[in-house]
């Protein structure tokens, strides 16, 4: 298959870096960080290309990519780390590992509102691959600061280099519903949840937007739907602690199990303990 032949499945029209895939230009692609792209179009390109499990380490770097966006650092740490690097020389394994380093202190930074630390770890970041999680993270601050014409500029970058970045499209459509750009906002939103439909963050926001153009009824629907993605985001974050936590005593996927069955044995006993007291046998 030549390159004029290739179309990637689910890449957005107006992806700026669709030409590279349009062309089959997979590597350049992973250099970029745009991991799951890269691996489409190889597939389609024929992934022999790539030498043996290239498609598959690709698809392995795109899990890495989403957790990034989801802020989950130390889980796309974990699953980069575990990767075979070679003979796949068309990535600097050692300055994207040294990136993941710099972003597990600048992401609790932003979080924690210290803007010099995460500046400065920002600024040691060496390679293309996270520069969408980059800028975003700097307009975040820049917001964070009251600077809103910075940090949409940021989130206007970042959004250039990955168009799908969801916290991106959301900060970015913050911005315009702050600037009295309710309309603005709203496709801001909606784009993020046709992204990721379980953001829940998009659909309060979006309820937000609504509530300010005097569309109850669809500010009350956004709303709850946020509310039902979060609370199945706090249930599936607690299920992972739960399944495989640090690994302490008695942790890991085999602890984990240990500790869940003495969590249902505790409930079962208060629970026969109730029933008996309620009967008057104790």
């Amino acid at each position: 298959m030549s390159g004029a032949d290739v179309t990637p499945p689910d890449a957005s029209t107006s992806d700026p870096l669709l030409h590279l895939a349009t062309a089959g230009d997979w590597r350049t692609l992973a250099r970029l960080g745009r991991f799951g792209l890269a691996g489409r179009t190889l597939r389609l390109v024929g992934g022999a290309e790539g030498g043996a499990d290239a498609v598959d380490t690709l698809e392995a770097l795109a899990e890495v990519e989403v957790a990034v966006r989801a802020k989950a650092i130390g889980r796309a740490r974990r699953r980069f780390d575990g990767l075979e690097r070679q003979p796949f020389d068309w990535l600097d394994w050692d300055a994207v590992g040294s990136d993941l380093e710099r972003l597990a202190v600048a992401v609790p930074a932003v979080d924690r509102r210290e803007p010099e630390t995460a500046r400065e770890a920002l600024a040691e970041m060496m390679s293309d691959v996270f520069t969408a999680e980059r800028e975003i993270l700097l307009g975040t601050l820049a917001v964070l600061e009251g600077d809103d014409a910075t940090g949409l500029a940021h989130f206007e970058a970042g959004l250039t280099r990955d168009p799908n970045h969801v916290r991106g499209l959301t900060n970015r459509g913050n911005v315009k519903l702050e600037a009295g750009d309710v309309d603005g906002a709203i496709e801001d939103y909606e784009r993020a949840i046709r992204v990721d439909e379980g953001f829940a963050n998009a659909h309060h926001n979006l309820g937000v937007a609504y509530r300010r153009k005097g569309q109850i009824g669809k500010s009350v629907a956004a709303l709850r739907r946020a509310q039902r993605h979060a609370a199945r985001r706090d249930a599936e974050d607690a299920r992972a602690s739960l399944g495989g936590g640090t690994r302490s005593s008695g942790s890991g996927p085999k602890g984990g199990g240990r500790l869940r069955r003495w969590l249902v044995i505790g409930a079962l006993g208060l629970l026969a303990y109730w029933l008996l007291q309620q009967r008057g046998l104790i």
